[in-house]
């Protein structure tokens, strides 16, 4: 009597699971890349890169991950991207077009072929923006922050290279403020040791 009240059979039941659903309801992903925009690589300029210029590689638009504040951060992100793809390229059309010991047919050629390529594939459509926040304007250009970042950083010692600036008393530069002929009741000697000594100023 005890023993079926501790284990009674009525306690004993079957976990009720719902209907598996099936795998081709579900999105399957695919890592297809985005359409290319026409003034990064087309017809013509395949055509020109596999012809003219030696079979290089044309530039081919991968689709952006998250960890991105906006959308330009986005588009500066692919005109880095362009421009490194098309770097190697730059230089040597750029140093073929101003050699001015070739022809001038060749360097009009070079000339040709290099506003052939995409825009973005020149360095200078390349602004510095903030990595953290994507801000334009206050950008530090050695760490690629802003300065408010910067400074938030910086507090924390979270900043390589970066330490507190610290003035002394005596805050007027030595060498900047010395004058020529050296004033009276001074050796030359003196004066010029001085100057050198004060080189850092």
């Amino acid at each position: 009597m005890l023993q079926s009240i501790i284990n009674p059979p009525a306690m004993i039941r079957s976990l009720h699971m719902p209907p598996r659903i099936p795998q081709n309801l579900f999105w399957e992903h695919t890592r297809e890349p985005y359409k290319t925009f026409p003034h990064h690589s087309g017809p013509e300029h395949e055509r020109l890169l596999k012809e003219e210029l030696l079979d290089y590689t044309p530039y081919r638009n991968w689709k952006i991950r998250h960890g991105f504040q906006d959308a330009i951060m986005v588009r500066d992100y692919k005109r880095r991207m362009v421009a490194a793809h098309f770097a190697p390229l730059r230089v040597r059309l750029n140093a073929i077009r101003k050699n001015t010991i070739l022809p001038k047919d060749i360097r009009d050629t070079a000339s040709v072929q290099i506003h052939s390529l995409p825009r973005d594939s020149c360095f200078t459509r390349i602004m510095t923006r903030c990595v953290v926040t994507s801000r334009r304007r206050g950008c530090k250009t050695r760490w690629r922050v802003s300065r408010i970042i910067f400074r938030n950083y910086a507090d924390y010692n979270r900043m390589s290279g970066a330490i507190w600036a610290v003035w002394s008393h005596d805050t007027e530069c030595t060498r900047r403020h010395m004058v020529w002929p050296p004033p009276a009741g001074t050796s030359t000697t003196d004066y010029i040791e001085k100057y050198h000594k004060n080189l850092s100023d």
